[in-house]
């Protein structure tokens, strides 16, 4: 048994079985949340958009801010650490990544991504910061591997646990969304893609195909398009990896479906059981839980969930709730 923790628009939500709790910080919009329960006592860190990061020991009863060593206040992931355990990773507009070794009181930035030639000139097409890190990824079996995705910028590469960082597009696309990959074949990525560009923008004199789903063979080195369609979530789900999930839609926001391919990604079949389809808005983000289902999180700011394999989407949130979700994360019930 878990508790569900949500980040949304107005604070953050403990969600237990069917009802929903408040626990504070309702003036802030909640981009990344990460919770664990270590001693008896629950922690969680909730990044907002613009404010900076908080940090509960209580559960949510009281929070604290934990600014030290951050110099961005727009957070768009939390996760731990993939490559140290007990560590924690934060990304940021514009893109930067941090590190804490201390449950997140304290941070350290890995200050490579600045070293990368052109950085600042990094885009959000909504936003006056200079990119933003959306999502970090470690493949298995390849020590010291690292890779985060900017939008838009390109897709970042370190090979040494973030002291140093490369960064290049897939194929041509820089609006890099979300990086993955499979749990068993450290070489199989998947990259989710939108439509901007940094090295064309403003220019109209070629024809380019951006967006859609990037897959790779070979750990990156070469790309290869599997949708043209406008992405942001791909996901092979832990308990299945013989599947991967992706929502893409035609429109940015808008007109999405969820569809599913058994065979890596060569064909895809509709996965969108109990949605309307096209959606209203789109797929954000997928996020395995712990007894296996797969979560998705809607750019509008609804919260579905559904069993692998058959993809019989069901509301998250109780009928009654008007929460827009932004980000979620799990935590196990004290036995």
């Amino acid at each position: 048994m878990f508790d569900t923790y949500v980040g949304t628009t107005n604070g953050v939500y403990r969600l237990t079985d069917s009802t929903i709790e408040p626990l504070g910080l309702e003036s802030e919009r909640i981009w990344a949340i990460h919770a664990w329960r270590e001693g008896g006592r629950l922690t969680i860190l909730a990044g907002s958009y613009g404010a900076g990061l908080y940090r509960s020991e209580d559960g949510g009863k009281t929070w604290d801010t934990a600014s030290i060593g951050l110099t961005a206040s727009a957070f768009r992931c939390l996760a731990p650490d993939p490559l140290n355990p007990g560590a924690i990773l934060a990304g940021t507009e514009p893109a930067r990544l941090f590190r804490s070794r201390d449950g997140g009181r304290t941070w350290q930035e890995l200050a490579g991504i600045t070293r990368i030639p052109g950085h600042e000139k990094w885009f959000l097409p909504y936003s006056p910061r200079a990119g933003a890190l959306r999502n970090v990824y470690a493949p298995p079996d390849r020590a010291g591997r690292l890779f985060a995705s900017v939008e838009v910028g390109g897709l970042l590469r370190s090979d040494d646990g973030g002291e140093t960082w490369t960064c290049a597009p897939v194929i041509e696309d820089e609006d890099i969304h979300h990086i993955t990959g499979h749990p068993d074949q450290p070489d199989l990525l998947y990259a989710s893609l939108g439509y901007a560009s940094l090295t064309h923008r403003w220019r109209d004199d070629e024809r380019h195909q951006f967006g859609g789903i990037g897959r790779s063979r070979d750990g990156g080195k070469t790309w290869e398009k599997l949708e043209t369609d406008y992405t942001r979530a791909t996901l092979v789900p832990p308990s299945r990896p013989d599947l991967v999930v992706a929502g893409p839609a035609p429109e940015v926001g808008r007109k999405g479906r969820i569809v599913v391919s058994s065979n890596g990604g060569d064909t895809w079949e509709p996965a969108s059981d109990g949605l309307e389809t096209p959606m209203p808005d789109m797929v954000e983000l997928f996020v395995a839980s712990p007894d296996n289902d797969i979560w998705a999180i809607t750019s509008g700011g609804r919260l579905f969930r559904a069993v692998p394999g058959e993809w019989a989407w069901r509301p998250a949130l109780p009928a009654d709730a008007t929460l827009n979700v932004q980000s979620v994360a799990f935590v196990a019930r004290e036995s």
